[in-house]
């Protein structure tokens, strides 16, 4: 490594191509060291959102959380299926795969039994409803994860028939024809 030269006129410092190669390169891997705490900081402050969670799915079963004879007997492909509420006549069931990627909602209405209907999403975010599903004339209801905010759901005019369902009746489902 060559020492620094000054040149007594101009009060100059050279530098030895080492030495200003690295004096170089320190501008931008400050840049980079500065973009990487920004990206850390940035998922530090707003995590992605969990996965969606159905605490009734991990109590355990009972009698009243087999699905009614002509339904769907999702508990064949190992779903977890539990009854959720019985209101107005109808029931609704909540199940889930083992891995709780695929969640769904069964609404059985009692007077109607060949009405029933059941809908399936993923459960890939707390922050947002599950399936909406429903038999027309009858209700429309959606699934959502525990936790989550409905109020726009009950300013819809949905009200609560368990902590993870919320059921409007409803003319037709909305959405279908």
């Amino acid at each position: 490594m060559e020492p620094e030269r000054t040149d007594a006129s101009t009060s100059t410092t050279t530098l030895s191509a080492p030495e200003a190669k690295a004096r170089t390169l320190k501008g931008p891997v400050i840049i980079v060291l500065a973009i990487v705490v920004f990206l850390a900081l940035g998922v530090l402050l707003n995590p992605l959102p969990k996965p969606a969670e159905l605490a009734i799915l991990d109590r355990p079963a009972t009698a009243a959380d087999n699905l009614p004879d002509g339904v769907s007997q999702l508990q064949d492909e190992g779903y977890t299926v539990r009854l959720a509420a019985h209101d107005d006549g109808i029931r609704y069931f909540i199940s889930g795969n083992p891995d709780r990627e695929n969640l769904c909602i069964t609404v059985f209405p009692d007077n109607h039994p060949t009405r029933w209907s059941t809908g399936c999403g993923e459960g890939a975010r707390s922050d947002q409803e599950i399936v909406r599903t429903g038999s027309n004339g009858i209700v429309t209801a959606v699934l959502v994860p525990d936790g989550y905010d409905a109020a726009e759901l009950e300013r819809g005019g949905f009200k609560r028939v368990h902590g993870n369902i919320y059921a409007v009746s409803t003319e037709r489902v909305p959405g279908s024809r």
